[in-house]
C-alpha cells in the first residue's frame, strides 16, 4: 500500500473566529496522527486514542460550531451534518470494537479527509461567511 498524504494547514484555513480555527487545527492534526499509524503499520495499536480524540472533536468543536452558527440560514442542515459526522464516529467505533484493523484505520482516514475537504473546507467557510456578515 503507498503512502497516505497528510493534510496540510495553510492559511485560507482560517476563519477569523478563534474557536473555530481552533477545533479546525486540531481536527487536522488529529487526522495527521490517523496518517501516520496508518503509515507505520500501528492501527491496531493507536486507533482507540485516535477514536477518543475524533469523539473530543465531536463532543467539544461541533458544540461551538453550532453556538457560533446560530442564526445562520443553512444552520439545520448544518447541525444534521454534525449529528451524522458523531453518527458515523461511533459506527467505527463499534466495528473497531468488532474488528480493529487497519482497513478500520483507512475508512476512519477516508471519512475525516471526506469531512474536512466537503465540511470544514465548503460548509464552514459559508457559516462563517453568514456570521461575519450577520453579527448579533
Amino acid at each position: 500500500m503507498s503512502e497516505i498524504d497528510y493534510i496540510q494547514w495553510q492559511s485560507e484555513f482560517l476563519t477569523g473566529i478563534d474557536k473555530i480555527d481552533e477545533g479546525h487545527h486540531h481536527f487536522i492534526k488529529t487526522h495527521n496522527k490517523l496518517v501516520d499509524i496508518i503509515n507505520k503499520d500501528f492501527c491496531e495499536k493507536k486507533l482507540l486514542e485516535i477514536l477518543y480524540a475524533v469523539m473530543h472533536y465531536a463532543e467539544h468543536h461541533l458544540i461551538n460550531e453550532e453556538l457560533c452558527y446560530q442564526g445562520y440560514d443553512g444552520f439545520s442542515e448544518h447541525k444534521a451534518k454534525h449529528k451524522e459526522f458523531v453518527g458515523k464516529i461511533n459506527d467505527v467505533r463499534e466495528t473497531m470494537e468488532k474488528n480493529n484493523n487497519s482497513d478500520v484505520c483507512i475508512k476512519l482516514q477516508n471519512y475525516m479527509h471526506d469531512w474536512f475537504m466537503q465540511h470544514i473546507i465548503k460548509k464552514d467557510m459559508e457559516a462563517v461567511k453568514y456570521v461575519k456578515n450577520n453579527p448579533r
